[in-house]
């Protein structure tokens, strides 16, 4: 027989008298449309489900009436592989409205059919893989080989559709409830038959896919064995790859072998909350159909429908209408972005016309998006576009979190974490508070214990402080070598880790998450994506652990300093990542080669802006730390690699030719420390400045410039005291009550010592030995300034009663 022929026939050997083997594509709302159609025709004896056995006392949870969706079966097992250290893998079975097995699960409980999991259990499945490595997070819905079918790849080429996804929507989901259901079996079935034949004998043995298909077989033919001949056939639901080798295996009378298994140490299953932005990020990992709230939509409207041909053309194209209206309004409150009534309706009429020209008889997901960027971005894709894009992945994506019923237990993030602490020694059965101490930069086992702590506190789990230890983050404490934590397990600890299971099952799992969530809002940030802030979310990648997150954040932040106009935020987000580049050990980021290609990128940015030095007038001091920071990462090893003459170029540049006076002091001061300007020319500088006929404030803010970035020449440049004490002895008492302040900053950097010193300076040109005291406590700046301008009022007042002598003048 040849293959098209057997395809063919496949769809009538899944459907018999005695035995229905349901094809699937897992969360597809047509396969599930198709399977209550099948259960208004039929009474089943008995229905079998796919997924691992021990979930099968979970079902009455599942099918609970208070159950909403979305919920997920976490399952986790630690197990000890012979002459290994244990191992801890953890998986989720979610499920929401549209899956075909919770469908099916809801329909056998409405009837009282007895319902069942008949997969092996997830101990048994990871012991059937060749390669056991640790997972965390994975999805046991795995659909990684339609993804990987050379055969549908194909197929999606020959029909114009981009990928497997869009294909299946195509083939499927575009015209679900208008085709008959033996004729969607078949379907389903040569889909999913053309995808196995990309694989041989060999490749499904080493994934443990021949092992759980004889475990399947088993339960099927006990079930079909008890069946009475009057019953109804027994209906077996699983995912299409495995249900197309099912009548093969079947005939097939060998008994089967009993799976191998190992030492489970630790093994458990549970009931949680899920929400739709996990399950379209599982989904992206090839575990089910994508974009969970536009397959609700859909799914809503088929139950309020006609339950035998739903109107799914008009169905669609409202949903596309929803989706477009609420990304346009989403985008006006929160963004700002007035998408107009006119470009609405052309991003709606455009939706329906690619539907026309792809020749499908109702519209996709795909069309939808891809009217979204002709219509609504104006410019740039990957700049402009940016924030659009992701208002309308998160609008497919939608924010749905489910309820568990009554009696699920104890969430697994909770178990998890205990699990976790205790592993790392850390003491949780006491309600004093514990102190602990983290050598970070020799000890990877106090590594570890460091990035739990941190990824409780992200999480906003109130059990740790950190009491001291360097601040990657911040740039904080470089100086120290160890970290020290106050910590306290609490009855609020645990409630707040209830809490953050919507985030995931497990600590690292929960804290990906997040993070993947702060990164998106990032990306969707518009302004408020700058390269500091791009920086510190990197940085914190690395504190947590999230390795495998760094090439999306170091991207994210490569373009945020691409966009950024602001010298300052630039030169903060270089020396983030100045530090990160020396910080290796205790960050471990022994692998991050991009960091000195992403430090010059930051580098070119910052002399680029540097051409025209933009000042804040409220605050110009942190442009003024932003060159001397520049000064600092140019002399690290992380700078060695970068083009100094730039940064030189741009400060020859802002000395002369800046209109700022602040700005003009401090790359004054930066190039005398360096060596690139002689004393000659410095007091040539000063006396310019101080002693030509610049405004007070303007020779008060050069001064403060120049201090600020060499403060030693108050003591080795007898200039600079000399034309100072010219300028106020020409000063009245309004000049100087106006740039006291300005005075003020400007010996604000001076340590104690170093003002003492300066003090005995002056006080020797004056023929003193010391000024008295220097500091007095009980009076603020402020006061000061208050009381001068005081007098200054009262002086007027006293002159114009002509009792100016009354006042001292």
């Amino acid at each position: 027989m040849t293959t098209a022929s057997r395809i063919r026939e496949l769809g009538d050997r899944l459907m018999t008298p005695e035995l229905i083997i349901f094809p699937v594509r897992h969360h597809s709302p047509a396969c599930s449309w198709q399977l209550r159609r099948l259960f208004a025709t039929v009474t089943p004896s008995s229905v079998l489900v796919e997924g691992p056995r021990s979930f099968t006392p979970l079902i009455p949870l599942l099918t609970h009436e208070a159950a909403k969706m979305p919920l997920a079966i976490y399952t986790y097992a630690v197990i000890k592989p012979k002459g290994a250290p244990e191992q801890r893998h953890a998986s989720y079975f979610p499920m929401c409205d549209y899956s075909p097995e919770l469908v099916a699960l809801r329909e056998a409980a409405k009837r009282s059919i007895p319902a069942r999991f008949v997969d092996l259990d997830f101990a048994e499945q990871i012991y059937q893989e060749e390669h056991c490595d640790e997972k965390d997070g994975s999805s046991l819905l795995d659909e990684k080989r339609f993804r990987r079918s050379a055969h549908l790849e194909a197929l999606a080429e020959r029909l114009g559709c981009r990928d497997h996804e869009e294909l299946w929507e195509h083939l499927f989901e575009i015209d679900a409830g208008h085709v008959t259901l033996k004729e969607h079996v078949s379907r389903v079935a040569a889909y999913c038959e053309l995808s196995r034949l990309d694989y041989s004998q060999e490749d499904l043995h080493r994934d443990g896919t021949l092992v759980r298909e004889a475990e399947m077989v088993r339960h099927i033919r006990e079930a079909v064995a008890g069946r009475a001949a009057t019953d109804g056939p027994v209906v077996a639901i699983m995912g299409g790859f495995h249900a197309v080798a099912m009548p093969e295996l079947l005939r097939d009378a060998s008994p089967s072998q009993p799976c191998a298994t190992g030492d489970v140490v630790e093994s458990t299953s549970a009931l949680i909350r899920y929400s739709f932005d996990r399950l379209e990020r599982l989904n992206g990992y090839a575990a089910g159909m994508t974009s969970p709230a536009w397959q609700q939509r859909i799914w809503e409207r088929f139950m309020l429908g006609d339950a035998t041909s739903p109107p799914l053309k008009r169905t669609r194209q409202d949903i596309a209408l929803e989706m477009l209206s609420e990304v346009a309004a989403t985008l006006r409150s929160k963004y700002d972005v007035a998408i107009p009534m006119p470009a609405l309706s052309a991003a709606y009429e455009q939706t329906l016309s690619l539907a026309r020209l792809r020749a499908r008889p109702a519209v996709a997901r795909v069309d939808v998006l891809d009217a979204i960027t002709s219509c609504f971005i104006k410019g740039e894709v990957g700049t402009a576009g940016e924030a659009v894009l992701a208002i309308a992945r998160q609008a497919f994506t939608g924010a749905s979190i489910g309820t568990v019923p009554p009696g699920a237990g104890t969430p697994p993030l909770v178990k998890d974490v205990m699990w976790r602490l205790r592993k790392q020694k850390l003491k949780i059965d006491n309600i004093e508070r514990q102190k602990t101490t983290l050598d970070i930069y020799r000890n990877p086992a106090h590594r570890m214990t460091s990035r739990l702590l941190h990824g409780l506190t992200f999480l906003g789990i109130p059990f740790a402080q950190r009491i001291a230890g360097p601040d990657f983050i911040h740039g904080q404490g470089l100086n120290r070598l160890q970290e020290k934590w106050d910590y306290c397990h609490t009855a609020a600890t645990e409630g707040a880790l209830v809490e953050a299971s919507v985030h995931g099952a497990t600590l690292p799992l929960a804290v990906a998450h997040l993070f993947e969530k702060k990164l998106d809002a990032f990306r969707a940030g518009g302004a408020l994506a700058t390269a500091r802030a791009g920086a510190a979310l990197l940085t914190q990648a690395f504190v947590l652990g999230l390795h495998d997150h760094l090439p999306a954040a170091l991207a994210t932040l490569r373009t945020s300093i691409g966009h950024d106009a602001e010298f300052e935020s630039v030169t903060a987000a270089a020396a983030a990542v100045s530090l990160l580049a020396q910080a290796r050990e205790p960050l471990e980021a022994l692998d991050a080669g991009e960091l000195g290609v992403l430090l010059n990128t930051a580098y070119e940015r910052a002399t680029f802006l540097g051409e025209d030095l933009s000042v804040p007038a409220d605050d110009p001091a942190k442009v003024v730390r932003a060159l001397m920071r520049w000064r600092e990462i140019l002399v690290s090893a992380a700078g060695a690699q970068l083009d100094a003459s730039l940064y030189w170029a741009m400060l020859e540049r802002i000395q002369s030719t800046h209109p700022v006076p602040i700005m003009q002091g401090a790359a004054t001061g930066l190039r005398y420390s360096a060596g690139y300007l002689g004393a000659d020319a410095l007091q040539s500088g000063i006396v310019g400045h101080l002693r030509g006929h610049a405004k007070p404030q303007d020779a008060a803010a050069f001064m403060r410039g120049l201090l600020q970035t060499a403060r030693e020449v108050a003591w080795q440049q007898p200039e600079l005291l000399d034309a100072l004490d010219e300028l106020l002895a020409q000063w009245d008492d309004d000049a100087f009550t106006a740039v006291l302040p300005e005075l003020r900053l400007a010996f604000a950097e001076m340590t104690p010592r170093e003002t003492d010193r300066i003090a005995r300076v002056v006080a020797q040109r004056h023929g003193e030995d010391q000024l008295g005291t220097l500091v007095i406590r009980e009076h603020s700046a402020a006061d000061v300034q208050y009381h001068l301008e005081l007098s200054k009022v009262l002086n007027g007042i006293l002159h114009e009663d002509h009792l100016a002598e009354w006042g001292g003048a």
